[in-house]
């Protein structure tokens, strides 16, 4: 698998990860529609194109064929917006490759992760990134608590 940057003709590509990951990662007691309409809006060729306008976004894959992508804002810190892989790719060390990237390429890296979302909570400390502290993310009017990690 390589990493390369994306390009704008990549949105639609990155959109339809970006909407398998999420439904895939949020929707644990089903669809609901706020799942539906966030996904809805939110994942679409036109806004993907904005973020890759405006941030660092690496696709991984193969040739023409994409699993993954990532999404960092830079700054200092630099914060990792975005680490998504295919279901069906995940636990086979391609988001470690990935996440190996983005450190290596981005110094003092944060990011948040949902507080119900194990797998991602200790797939992040197991590639050195500690917890320290948290925020919110609102949906709906209905406010989740994600927790902040940094790079050790």
């Amino acid at each position: 698998m390589v990493i390369v940057k994306a390009k704008e003709n990549d949105a639609a590509i990155i959109a339809a990860i970006g909407q398998s990951v999420w439904v895939n990662t949020y929707s644990t007691d089903g669809v609901v529609e706020a799942i539906a309409n966030y996904v809805a809006s939110e994942f679409t060729a036109q806004n993907v194109l904005a973020v890759i306008r405006s941030r660092n976004v690496y696709l991984l894959g193969k040739e023409k064929s994409f699993i993954g992508y990532a999404v960092v804002n830079p700054g200092n810190p630099s914060e990792l917006e975005t680490l998504y892989i295919l279901p069906r790719f995940q636990r086979k060390g391609y988001g470690t490759q990935l996440m190996r990237y983005i450190i290596n390429t981005h110094k003092n890296i944060s990011l948040s992760c949902w507080e119900y979302n194990t797998e991602a909570r200790c797939f992040y400390s197991k590639n050195g990134l500690a917890e320290c502290g948290e925020c919110y993310f609102e949906l709906e009017g209905e406010k989740h608590r994600n927790v902040i990690f940094r790079v050790e």
